[in-house]
């Protein structure tokens, strides 16, 4: 299990389309998550979280919504469903790319600094 800094990163990176709370509000949750968040701002890291985080992860598994805390994913294949899983990235525009990827978060292409021209999207399989 990944170590509580790691799981505040990625509850972090949760928060910032911001209908975590909602969420965690309408899991029962939304105390924990805000006892959570004022201790990280108030003290960073701490493994005394790790309770409140078990509880915020247990309670958004109840809903399918995934863990929050939680960086690992299973992919599971759709009954009757063929291909494979990919995820959307911005790479180098470049003829001959560079080895930059940045995740395709929105839909605005990052430019690139070198060429002058935005990223290219690209779909990368998994």
């Amino acid at each position: 299990m990944a170590d509580v800094a790691e799981r505040i990163e990625q509850l972090c990176l949760a928060l910032d389309d911001g209908e975590l709370p909602g969420y965690a509000a309408r899991a029962g949750v939304g105390e924990v998550l805000a006892r959570v968040l004022a201790a990280v701002a108030e003290r960073g890291p701490d493994p005394a979280l790790t309770p409140d985080l078990d509880a915020l992860d247990d309670a958004f598994a109840r809903f399918g919504l995934g863990m929050p805390t939680q960086a690992e994913r299973a992919y599971e294949p759709l009954d009757g469903l063929d291909g494979h899983p990919v995820v959307q990235v911005w790479t180098c525009p470049a003829p001959r790319p560079c080895t930059r990827i940045e995740a395709a978060a929105d839909t605005s292409s990052p430019p690139c600094a070198a060429t002058g021209s935005p990223l290219a999207l690209t779909r990368l399989p998994t």
